[in-house]
């Protein structure tokens, strides 16, 4: 992905997080150059990338449609999110370090107490999903491949949007779900028990994708 194309690329994803571009809207370029501020050349350019990525649909003589995550789409990208996490994670079981261990416990233990003792705001989502966010590029890190390390972060932003489209409201237990499935996982790793870290993964990756169809 060259500068151009990734700075394209950065400028759609903004937009779909911050709402200027909706699920399954149809836009012209000329419509999409204004809300990225891009001119037409890199925009041309930059669409070939979302193409490429499923994150559009080039329709002719209608415009760009931009991707409504459907069933389909969800399951493909959690499946090859669990492909890639499942092989990290037991490169990452053999050299987890015991302050890894201890912080991201820490980490998890305080988010739940804040859930617990305060009223859910945004605030306290956005943290506790910047944490989820973490927790799993650690696991991919371990690898040592910036390829891989890319494609998951593009799997991750994919099933974070699918989240906005399709779960409007986020409940407190939704939240404390996602840190107990956490907790699964670095209790299975603090035992030196990656069978079971693997496990615990799967079984996350599972409620998660439920939790993101959850009406």
């Amino acid at each position: 992905m060259d500068s151009a194309n990734s700075d394209g690329y950065r400028r759609f994803r903004q937009a779909m997080q911050d709402g200027r571009l909706e699920a399954g809207k149809i836009v012209t370029q000329n419509e999409l150059c204004d809300l990225l501020g891009l001119s037409m050349s890199p925009l041309r350019e930059t669409l070939v990338l979302l193409e490429e990525f499923g994150l559009v649909e080039i329709k002719p003589r209608m415009g760009i449609r931009i991707v409504y995550p459907e069933i389909a789409f969800i399951r493909e990208n959690q499946q090859f999110r669990s492909l890639i996490e499942v092989a990290a994670l037991r490169v990452f079981a053999d050299s987890v370090t015991g302050d890894w261990l201890e912080g991201m416990r820490a980490r998890h233990e305080q988010q739940r107490r804040i859930l617990k003792d305060s009223a859910l705001t945004d605030d306290i989502r956005l943290s506790i999903e910047a944490l989820d966010g973490q927790i799993h590029h650690d696991f991919v890190q371990s690898l040592g491949n910036r390829t891989i390390l890319a494609t998951h972060s593009r799997l991750q932003e994919n099933l974070r949007m699918a989240k906005r489209v399709h779960r409007g409201t986020v409940y407190r237990t939704q939240l404390l779900d996602t840190i107990d499935e956490h907790m699964a996982v670095i209790d299975s790793l603090q035992a030196r028990d990656t069978d079971g870290a693997i496990a615990h993964l799967e079984a996350h990756f599972r409620g998660a994708s439920h939790r993101t169809l959850a009406m």
